[in-house]
């Protein structure tokens, strides 16, 4: 039985994406891949929204490495981070930050509550010169109000460092329309590709501090990563097959554009949301993001042997929780290359497992 994916990353590929991932892989020092990598540059900044004068660089680790990077580049030792912790992908920013030295304020959010502005506003922010947050933060599918934290920033000031793992090209994520001074990225959710490649979208604000702060970090050091960029290159080894995965896929997206691709997110999303009616669960957050639905059982059921169940007995794979969260809550994705009719196919399969 062929396992189906409703996971939040890696998703279901489209057939390109897994042909182009069969070829063998060429040299990459060549001109001929630095156009393909200047090419995923542009490509990117284009989906981004991102403003006139802004840079990507593009990591070869997950989008956890990603994340670091936008802390050890902006922010010096003495500077403090303002976080957004609703989840556990809002713990990791505060781990990185504890781990590598950076002061920062928690701003705590009950797991899937919407953020309270009005709270935010209230804070003192004193010290801090940045906030992090998760778009979507994945652990709970809720998704945050970018634009609203982005006005929150500049009124403050504040930069802005926005994780998009999940909602990029599931939810709308504009950089210079919402305020967005970075944005990471990476390529297993929206993107549909294979996991290992990350890109941080870096705006103009953000790249002219970049060369005041000493950063605390080799592989990761983004200065390094820009440098090279400008020759279409990357100073160490990259994914090689998952950049021309990545180019090959963002012919595809830029041809559509970005709020096509959302648009189609948001439509699998509602059919899904709707076709619950009748089962005893709950969407788990105040704010659901487009990228996945998030379920809370209603009838005693544990959600983990929900999960458990339906890749057993129907090769349907949704994605459990860990933690507190465990037997609380199970995702449903609707990344990559998934259409209607598989997601009634989870609808059914639910039907039956929770009778």
């Amino acid at each position: 039985m062929r396992e189906t994916l409703f996971t939040v990353g890696p998703v279901e590929m489209y057939p390109e994406t897994l042909e182009q991932g069969g070829k063998q892989l060429p040299y990459f020092r060549t001109d001929e891949f630095s156009l393909v990598v200047r090419e995923c540059d542009d490509g990117l900044r284009a989906l981004a929204g991102a403003p006139t004068g802004s840079r990507t660089a593009i990591l070869t680790c997950s989008g956890t490495g990603a994340m670091e990077a936008t802390v050890v580049n902006f922010l010096s030792g003495s500077e403090r981070a303002l976080i957004v912790r609703g989840g556990s992908f809002g713990e990791r920013f505060c781990e990185i930050c504890s781990d590598d030295g950076i002061p920062f304020d928690a701003v705590h959010v009950e797991p899937g509550r919407a953020l309270d502005m009005d709270h935010l506003e209230s804070r003192d922010i004193s010290g801090c010169k940045a906030l992090y947050v998760n778009a979507c933060e994945t652990s709970t599918g809720a998704l945050y109000d970018i634009s609203a934290l982005g006005d929150f920033c500049r009124r403050r000031g504040l930069f802005l460092v926005v994780d998009g793992i999940s909602a990029f090209l599931c939810d709308e994520l504009n950089m210079e329309k919402m305020g967005v001074d970075a944005l990471i990225v990476s390529s297993q959710k929206g993107l549909a590709l294979p996991p290992g490649l990350s890109m941080i979208v870096i705006g103009p604000r953000l790249l002219a501090r970049l060369h005041d702060i000493r950063p605390r970090a080799h592989y990761l050091g983004l200065q390094r990563h820009l440098k090279d960029m400008e020759r279409g290159q990357t100073p160490f080894t990259p994914a090689v097959g998952i950049i021309l995965q990545l180019h090959s896929r963002l012919e595809t997206l830029n041809h559509i554009g970005a709020y096509a691709c959302i648009r189609k997110v948001s439509s699998l999303a509602q059919h899904f949301r709707e076709g619950l009616n009748g089962l005893p669960v709950r969407i788990f957050p105040e704010r659901p993001s487009n990228a996945l639905t998030a379920l809370t059982p209603q009838n005693g059921s544990s959600a983990n042997d929900i999960y458990l169940r339906l890749k057993k007995e129907y090769g349907l794979v949704v994605t459990p929780n860990g933690g507190e969260l465990r037997d609380k809550v199970f995702r449903v994705g609707h990344m990559g290359n998934i259409r209607v009719q598989d997601l009634d196919r989870v609808l059914s399969a639910l039907r039956k497992v929770m009778k």
